[in-house]
């Protein structure tokens, strides 16, 4: 591992470490901590899929294309989900 990858995966470290951090401080709700950790799930899944596959793999050129489709889902449901009436009552009490 060189150091650029070493840099890279510090940084990817240090954006799950705040996610989970501000989740917990900002009391934020499921739906956005969920989103913004499949967003952060499909991030780190761009950066490096294509170290884990070998240069044969059919799933190489995909790689990219499906971490983007990972990304928008979890910025959708960061921003659209909202837990139902059911689980805030429950919260609530």
């Amino acid at each position: 591992m060189d150091w650029v990858s070493l840099l890279v995966s510090g940084l990817f470290a240090f954006a799950w470490l705040i996610t989970f951090y501000q989740s917990r401080a900002e009391n934020w709700t499921v739906g956005r901590t969920v989103g913004w950790l499949v967003f952060l799930g499909g991030a780190t899944i761009g950066a490096f899929y294509d170290e884990f596959l070998s240069a044969e793999s059919g799933l190489l050129s995909w790689s990219e294309p499906i971490a983007a489709v990972i990304m928008f889902i979890g910025v959708g449901i960061a921003w659209l989900w909202t837990p139902s009436e059911d689980n805030q009552s429950t919260e609530q009490r």
